[in-house]
């Protein structure tokens, strides 16, 4: 078998399992893909539509012919194997805590403050649809104002650097 390809796309997981040992106790050779270079977004701004790229465009690009592991979002990967660009294995789901988060000075205190606020997710990510699911009990879709602000370093940076 040739050397398994992992791309851990910012998840612990994979980076326990590999700091544990358990990929080695179960004899697998393999390596860690990371994606670099993503483009900076500094600004609450909208991106101009070429801009604004998220997990389905990686795999869509070509990302599946350079990893055989892409741990996105159920949403995505479900969208991407619908289109043919490769396979949802569905007996390995894990769900990791999120948040929308605020400066401690912020007036946004509770969700209906969030009205028609740029709030930064993903493009087609776990953060675009979760965001939308966990303020739809609140806000009408027309006060939901997502604002697709890049990788997850780069929303931090949003959040940090203002």
């Amino acid at each position: 078998m040739s050397t398994f390809v992992i791309s851990p796309h910012m998840r612990l997981q994979e980076w326990v399992a590999h700091d544990k040992g358990y990929f080695k106790a179960e004899g697998l050779d393999y390596e860690f893909k990371t994606r670099t270079g993503s483009p900076s977004v500094k600004s609450a701004e909208p991106l101009p539509k070429d801009q604004i790229r998220g997990a389905y465009q990686s795999i869509e690009s070509g990302m599946r012919q350079t990893t055989d592991v892409s741990c996105a979002c159920h949403w995505t990967v479900n969208m991407a194997a619908a289109a043919g660009h490769g396979k949802l294995w569905g007996e390995a789901y894990s769900v990791s805590p999120s948040g929308i988060y605020v400066p401690e000075d912020s007036s946004v205190k509770n969700p209906q403050d969030l009205a028609n606020i740029p709030i930064s997710v993903g493009y087609q990510s776990g953060s675009h649809y979760s965001t939308i699911q966990s303020l739809e009990p609140f806000l009408t879709k027309e006060e939901i104002n997502l604002h697709f602000g890049g990788m997850l370093f780069q929303r931090l940076e949003l959040l940090i650097d203002r």
